[in-house]
């Protein structure tokens, strides 16, 4: 049985067609291709001779080293959180130790210097004036012990009067509201050499 010479030639217009398509198809890829060649060359010349590409490794490269950075940061704010609880966890040992030795009658002497043959000791008597027993100075003075709402003993070793008050006041200084209330040497009269003014 033949077939009518009239759908070959259909047959054949579709092949063309379906060629066509697909040169048209190529040839819109190909047209495409040049635009963005054209355009990332365009955008090269604008930043320079090192083109995007090596700007986008250098920032790739910059990410990687930021990030790198970010880990060590992390890592040091949590070595430093453990030096922080290791702190506060000694604070709260030797404040249960003043409590216990304040409880058990003991009075807590604080020594400045050491003993040297020759060289005066001197006792102050040392107060905290921003220490109060209200809520809201305490609250406010979290970080000073309470105790310092009273005069506290401080031994000092040094030279002179002036020299022991020079050193109590590097280690309590008044801008944090420590004050001398009075001061003698060691062994001497019952009255003070020197009182607060």
């Amino acid at each position: 049985m033949a077939f009518p010479t009239g759908g070959s030639h259909m047959w054949q217009d579709y092949s063309n067609a379906l060629i066509s398509a697909f040169g048209l198809a190529g040839l819109g890829f190909g047209i495409g291709k040049l635009v963005i060649l054209l355009g990332e060359r365009t955008i090269e010349h604008r930043h320079g001779s090192e083109g995007v590409r090596d700007v986008i490794a250098r920032r790739a490269k910059m990410e990687t080293k930021f990030e790198a950075r970010r880990a060590d940061r992390v890592h040091e704010l949590k070595e430093l959180d453990g030096g922080v609880e290791d702190v506060l966890r000694r604070r709260k040992v030797m404040e249960r130790q003043i409590e216990e030795s304040r409880q058990s009658g003991e009075r807590l002497v604080r020594v400045i210097g050491e003993e040297l043959q020759g060289s005066p000791c001197y006792v102050a008597m040392v107060v905290n004036k921003y220490v109060g027993t209200s809520a809201v100075q305490q609250s406010q003075h979290a970080l000073v012990d309470p105790s310092w709402a009273q005069p506290q003993m401080i031994e000092v070793w040094a030279r002179s009067m002036a020299e022991a008050r020079t050193e109590i006041e590097r280690r309590y200084p008044p801008a944090f509201g420590y004050a001398v209330t009075r001061m003698q040497e060691f062994l001497s009269a019952d009255i003070p050499i020197a009182k607060a003014g």
